[in-house]
């Protein structure tokens, strides 16, 4: 090999060794991890300039984190779809209904797996009962083993039990978090999805400023409870957003890549982050995990999702 390659070879060897086990010994507060997902808001009503009549709770928890606002989703815009990508780093097209677990292992499964952690240490807390399907996965490694505990649906019934009242929901959830203190924990609000598929705006609008008052809601807890207080880093997103007005329908429909179905907001508070920052690169769902990844130091084997870079600099 000539002599010059074979030096710069050596050196980008130990940039990239460097590099790894430079994240390998990073050092971070956090020791839990709650994602908040508000099911199915248009971007311009809920996070866009000129909604904090709408999300006031939203806009002021900006100032407490980093908030990305070039977020997408670039998969599959309905709600399972969308929960597992931000859930196993990989977009797939799945069944809808809930009958269909995603194929790769989540973030519950491969941090559990790594840790060895016990009962009640991961949940899913969803309004909607087919959210169920996102403890398990199909991939016969990972089938039905390090699964999270399940509350989904009517009082935590699962599949086929309907859709819980969110405020049901968070009243339960605030139960599971201060009884089990689970370390990774995802939480799925079903307004104003739920609404806006009646295609009823007041009821819409309405619904997303009750996810406004309930997300606030759930800050305050895990910034007042002693186990979570100052050790929690919170994810507060969506799982797709709706069709722009005169697409399809307009707000009672999603699920195509139009830009209002594909334009998410994603909000990040926790002890290792900033405050008050905003970030315009380009990120998307599959992210969260790879960040979520990094942040509690375990692997996710199968995810195809990065680090947002510029919440760890």
């Amino acid at each position: 090999m000539n002599r010059s390659v074979f030096i710069a070879s050596a050196l980008l060897f130990s940039l990239l060794l460097s590099c790894r086990t430079d994240k390998i010994h990073e050092s971070f507060i956090t020791e839990n991890v709650v994602i908040i997902v508000v099911d199915g808001p248009r971007n311009s009503e809920c996070w866009d300039p000129g909604t904090n009549t709408i999300t006031p709770n939203l806009h002021a928890l900006k100032s407490q984190g980093v908030f990305f606002s070039n977020f997408t989703n670039d998969g599959d815009t309905r709600t399972i779809p969308g929960h597992a990508a931000i859930t196993t780093g990989v977009y797939e097209n799945l069944d809808n209904s809930g009958l269909e677990v995603p194929k790769n292992p989540s973030i519950f499964q491969c941090w559990s797996e790594q840790y060895g952690t016990t009962d009640n240490e991961t949940w899913v807390i969803a309004s909607k009962d087919k959210l169920e399907s996102l403890g398990n996965c199909e991939l016969s490694s990972w089938q039905d083993k390090h699964l999270p505990k399940t509350h989904c649906g009517v009082n935590g019934a699962g599949q086929l039990s309907g859709y819980q009242d969110d405020s049901s929901t968070v009243a339960q959830g605030l139960n599971i978090l201060a009884t089990h203190h689970p370390r990774m924990t995802l939480i799925n609000l079903r307004e104003p999805d739920f609404s806006g598929h009646t295609g009823n705006w007041d009821a819409y609008i309405e619904g997303l400023m009750k996810s406004d008052e309930y997300v606030q809601q759930i800050v305050d807890f895990l910034q007042s409870d002693p186990f979570y207080a100052g050790k929690t880093t919170i994810f507060i997103t969506s799982d797709h957003g709706r069709h722009l007005d005169g697409v399809s329908g307009g707000f009672a429909h999603h699920g195509d890549d139009c830009d209002g179905c594909r334009d998410l907001g994603l909000l990040v508070i926790g002890p290792d982050f900033k405050q008050g920052e905003v970030v315009t690169t380009p990120y998307n769902q599959i992210d969260i995990p790879a960040t979520i990844a990094r942040l509690m130091k375990f692997t996710m084997p199968h995810g195809n999702g990065q680090s947002m870079s510029e919440l760890f600099e």
